[in-house]
């Protein structure tokens, strides 16, 4: 009790803020109170404990901010908007160009490129040949690819 206002000090100079070392000092207590250490060597290694503890927990808040910068940084980047906005569009112009298209030619370039269905899968749910199928998902992407260049 005798050194916890000189332990409050040292530990405020490391962290900058006399709450956060009172919560330091009383947890290197907790922490130097659970172990025997010799009466001798109380002092020392109480310190020890509590400016690892200050540089610990400086180090901890250090990396906290400066994920919280990088988090906001990410959200408030106006790019970020722009992106959207533009992808967006582009999706919009990709359904655009795919309800101009034959139906079948839609389903099988969906469950193709989408689904991940190979062309003998779909030739047999669509009832046809796979060579006409893969006609099919080349009309799309032909058609795609097109209809995003203007």
């Amino acid at each position: 009790m005798s050194e916890r206002d000189r332990l409050i000090a040292i530990a405020c100079r490391i962290v900058d803020s006399r709450a956060v070392a009172e919560e330091l000092v009383q947890e290197s207590w907790i922490r130097w109170h659970s172990r025997s250490y010799p009466t001798e060597k109380a002092t020392p290694v109480f310190r020890s404990i509590v400016m690892n503890l200050a540089r610990d927990w400086r180090r901890r808040s250090k990396v906290e901010a400066s994920f919280i910068s990088s988090l906001t940084a990410t959200f408030d980047d106006p790019r970020d908007a722009e992106r959207i906005v533009i992808a967006r569009q582009e999706v919009m112009r990709i359904v655009s160009a795919l309800e101009e298209l034959d139906p079948r030619v839609v389903l099988a370039f969906r469950l193709h490129r989408f689904e991940g269905r190979t062309l003998s899968q779909i030739a047999k749910e669509l009832d046809t040949v796979p060579s006409r199928i893969h006609s099919y998902v080349v009309k799309a992407l032909t058609h795609l690819t097109f209809r995003l260049m203007e």
